[in-house]
């Protein structure tokens, strides 16, 4: 067992924490390599091979007959007047929510506080 021991360079790792530092930090290793392949995959190269586009001049057909399909919808369409409060008006949605949403971060933090004074955590 001495023999082993001396045998053994100084750097091997004999603690159990270093073992585990060693395994958690392989583990982030292969969680960061799989993460960066599986992004990668959005910055692939366009294939050589692949179907070209039409040319302009169809583009511009296609865009032209798609605006004039569409044209009896947007004539038919209703101009309705939605009530928007981002004027700086208050309303009473935002009173409400302001005085509410006030409250319950207020009683929030304060049992938190509580618990953790009555744990003798702080």
């Amino acid at each position: 067992s001495q023999g082993l021991k001396a045998a053994l360079p100084s750097s091997c790792c004999h603690d159990p924490s270093d073992m585990a530092r060693v395994r958690s930090s392989l583990l982030v290793a292969t969680i960061l390599v799989l993460a960066v392949r599986w992004l990668a995959q959005a910055f692939l190269q366009w294939p050589q091979d692949a179907p070209r586009l039409p040319s302009v001049g169809a583009q511009q057909a296609a865009a032209a007959a798609a605006t004039l399909a569409a044209a009896p919808l947007s004539a038919t369409a209703a101009d309705e007047y939605l009530n928007y409060n981002f004027a700086g008006e208050f309303t009473p949605y935002m009173i409400i929510g302001y005085f509410g949403t006030t409250t319950a971060m207020t009683a929030i933090a304060f049992l938190s506080y509580l618990i953790l004074t009555k744990l003798k955590i702080i």
